[in-house]
């Protein structure tokens, strides 16, 4: 079968629907995976994309056909399914979503035992499987359905903030799911917490109505929405609930990366231990954990590689820039809604506007670009090293050159048919003329 069309990395398994990703493909994924695993048990969800419902069936008929039993947890956020096949044993799981990508897109995520993504060692290994191992077994396995698995997930939250503090602030919070999982569960979520909720783009399900990956120019509707509800704080949250941004109380979208950097700081104010982030996350990281007196290490992009690294080091809080935050006291996984109440946590422990707090963190401008590219991995890099053979380079995703007004980070995306490309200086201007220069570079002949 021809899956080469198709997005495959540590991020799971992308394309468009129908052309590069469909039903049929669905069912293989799921007899290989089931095939693959060891375990006997295999927790299935999905995100609220119109293709999901048709993927999200023929990858449990996949699944049962392997031999292995599945259990449906329905319409959830990504950290629900990591979170449930953490906690539990004899188990895996898979997710039907394509995450920020647009909607006519669609894509599986596969967990491992542990509840984290397939590692490349093992999404290698499960590539190479896939076309050889599509063995139906004579005996079925079940099928069964769980329907609180969101509540296991929001209990172990609150049972690790001051819900209690948060609730006596009694926040106006508006909220932006992009007609995601959020507009199931994050209303309520927040009201638990004592907050006045206002939702936009609940509705329809499924069809987002900008697009879906919570960056600043995307995030104009929410921003007018907080300044005319005059509410303190606005979260915008990706299709599939893994990644958050936030708007200022004055309707200013805010970068991203300061999802990460608010969880972090409000972390190691109570908790001293190591941070791990990956390459392209800002550099007012490490003025932070300077303040503390802890390590930073960085690893590729990818969550399983952050993940990964923070359990070989320990670590108390990590995350990429992306607005993905990784708390492992509730589970190891990129979360929103862990996001969301660090974020409420913060600004009622230390009685400030979302604005104040982010004036303390140390200035940076980050510029995240996105590019067609059709040549070839080998050469575009070769170009790059012999451009930049003076400066410092880091090789082991793409490659980053760190400079002295800056640093730019290239990579081949591993969601998208693009060339990514993240540079950071110390303005905006400077970051602008280092986008233009190594775009020349990127476009010599």
């Amino acid at each position: 079968m021809e899956i080469k069309s198709l997005k495959i990395s540590v991020a799971g398994i992308r394309g468009i629907y129908p052309s590069q990703i469909n039903p049929e493909i669905a069912f293989k994924f799921g007899v290989a995976f089931g095939n693959f695993l060891k375990e006997k048990n295999i927790f299935v969800g999905r995100d609220t994309r119109i293709s999901g419902d048709v993927l999200k069936s023929s990858l449990i008929s996949g699944i049962l056909a392997s031999g292995k039993n599945v259990i449906d947890l329905g319409i959830v956020p990504t950290p629900t399914v990591e979170f449930i096949v953490e906690k539990n044993e004899n188990c895996g799981g898979a997710i039907i979503t394509a995450s920020h990508n647009p909607s006519s897109y669609n894509g599986i995520k596969l967990l491992s035992p542990e509840g984290t993504f397939l590692n490349e060692r093992e999404k290698n290994r499960f590539i190479s499987f896939f076309s050889k191992n599509q063995k139906i077994k004579k005996r079925p396995g079940s099928l069964t359905e769980k329907t609180d698995s969101f509540l296991l997930h929001a209990d172990a939250i609150f049972k690790n903030v001051n819900v209690e503090l948060i609730k006596k602030f009694n926040f106006k919070v508006v909220v932006d799911p992009c007609q995601g999982v959020g507009a199931l569960y994050s209303e309520k979520f927040l009201k638990e917490m004592g907050c006045q909720v206002t939702v936009i783009n609940r509705s329809p399900l499924g069809k987002f109505s900008h697009n879906p990956e919570p960056l600043p120019q995307n995030l104009k509707e929410l921003a007018e929405k907080v300044k005319e509800t005059k509410s303190d704080i606005g979260f915008a949250q990706d299709p599939d609930g893994d990644r958050l941004a936030i708007v200022s109380e004055n309707g200013e979208p805010l970068s991203e990366e300061y999802s990460l950097l608010i969880a972090l700081d409000h972390i190691l104010s109570k908790e001293k231990g190591s941070v791990v982030v990956n390459l392209s996350t800002n550099s007012a990281v490490e003025k932070v954990c300077e303040k503390y007196g802890v390590e930073v290490f960085r690893t590729k992009i990818g969550e399983v590689n952050v993940v990964e690294k923070m359990k070989k080091t320990g670590s108390v809080i990590g995350g990429e820039g992306n607005g993905g935050i990784i708390w492992p006291k509730v589970h190891y996984g990129r979360d929103s809604f862990v996001a969301m109440a660090l974020i409420l946590e913060s600004m009622a422990e230390r009685k400030k506007k979302i604005s104040e707090i982010v004036k303390e963190f140390p200035p940076f401008f980050l510029l995240k670009k996105k590019i067609a590219f059709t040549g070839t991995e080998t050469s575009l890099f070769k170009k790059l090293e012999k451009f930049y053979r003076g400066n410092k380079l880091i090789k082991i995703d793409g490659i980053k050159i760190l400079k002295k007004e800056g640093w730019i980070h290239v990579r081949i995306s591993g969601t998208e048919p693009v060339l990514r490309i993240f540079i950071e200086g110390k303005d905006k201007k400077t970051a602008e003329n280092l986008y233009r220069e190594v775009l020349g570079v990127i476009r010599q002949d």
